[in-house]
């Protein structure tokens, strides 16, 4: 299971408005990747294999030496060659994964999933 302090970074920077883009999550070579402004003008981009190191580098920025504790693989319900986006919707503050591509390649507007809080959309 996931805590509240899983995603702490993660969560925090979603809220402000970030999004972070998510390809083949369950795969053999998974993306999550992310750019972003940052406040002295310069811009912040984050690619990785997996959502635990989107953490740690969110929260170098956010100079917390606080240690990542990599517990469970998040998103396995997704699948293997699912093509989305990560992100918080202003107003509401809910959480959203949805779907950019379908199975198919097509183009989708899909919400998979959309949870009042971060972890909800973990497992």
């Amino acid at each position: 299971m996931f805590t509240e302090d899983d995603f702490v970074a993660v969560s925090k920077f979603l809220k402000l408005g970030v999004k972070i883009s998510l390809k083949n999550p369950m795969g053999q070579y998974p993306v999550f990747a992310t750019s972003f402004p940052n406040p002295k003008g310069g811009m912040v981009k984050i690619e990785t294999n997996n959502l635990y190191d989107v953490e740690r580098k969110l929260r170098v920025l956010l100079a917390s030496d606080v240690p990542v504790k990599t517990k469970l693989t998040p998103f396995t319900y997704l699948g293997t060659n699912f093509e989305g986006v990560l992100y918080c919707t202003k107003g509401t503050n809910d959480y959203v994964v949805q779907e950019t591509k379908n199975l198919f390649g097509s183009p989708s507007n899909a919400i998979i999933r959309s949870a009042e809080h971060f972890i909800q959309l973990l497992q």
